[in-house]
């Protein structure tokens, strides 16, 4: 080989590596404006994720926080959004005198009752569903001198909020201030409802 090929040689591989570089250069370009796009879309999107939660809290917060000022008053409850692993998280706060609180495990039964109900209220409130909620023994960890109270908050979120509640109770203070009041009795082994 001469001189003459080495140096052909070497041309083309200068041109096919000056091309290459050109075409890396040029997808660069391309990715990082990719990148830059992709950035200002994940901003507007964070930005519009923001604002809905903090619609959602505030309607969720205003319905706990309703039912917890008609029975335990020392309580708020908030909800908080924390990243973590990637992705929004949310977390139920409650706090009694402006100290985080573990209901579950610190308190009695009636305020997890509460909460409990509240929230099924709060999320009734963001569906489109029917206002017809039917409720099990809603509330059979409440102690008796709150129930009044209870059914004042039922009939406050029935007025507020166009909702029908159907629910089973053994409590008479809840079952007396409905507006129908229904027993199931078992007569020849048949159940009869009846209308009190």
């Amino acid at each position: 080989m001469n001189i003459e090929e080495v140096l052909n040689k070497a041309v083309v591989k200068r041109q096919s590596s000056k091309e290459l570089l050109e075409k890396r250069q040029t997808r660069k370009q391309e990715l990082a404006e990719e990148l830059e796009t992709v950035l200002k879309s994940q901003v507007l999107l964070q930005s519009v994720a923001e604002e809905v939660q903090s619609k959602l809290s505030v309607k969720i917060n205003n319905i706990v926080n309703l039912g917890l000022e008609t029975c335990f008053p020392e309580y708020t409850f908030e909800l908080q959004y924390v990243p973590a692993r990637g992705k929004t998280e949310v977390r139920f706060v409650f706090k009694k005198d402006n100290d985080e609180v573990d209901i579950l495990n610190q308190n009695g039964g009636g305020l997890v009752d509460l909460a409990c109900f509240t929230l099924r209220i709060a999320v009734y409130a963001l569906s489109s569903t029917d206002n017809v909620i039917v409720l099990d023994e809603p509330f059979r960890f409440v102690s008796k001198s709150l129930r009044p109270k209870i059914a004042e908050l039922m009939e406050t979120l029935s007025e507020k909020m166009n909702l029908q509640f159907i629910y089973v109770t053994h409590i008479d203070e809840l079952s007396s201030a409905a507006d129908k009041e229904f027993r199931f009795r078992k007569q020849n082994n048949v159940s009869a409802l009846i209308e009190v």
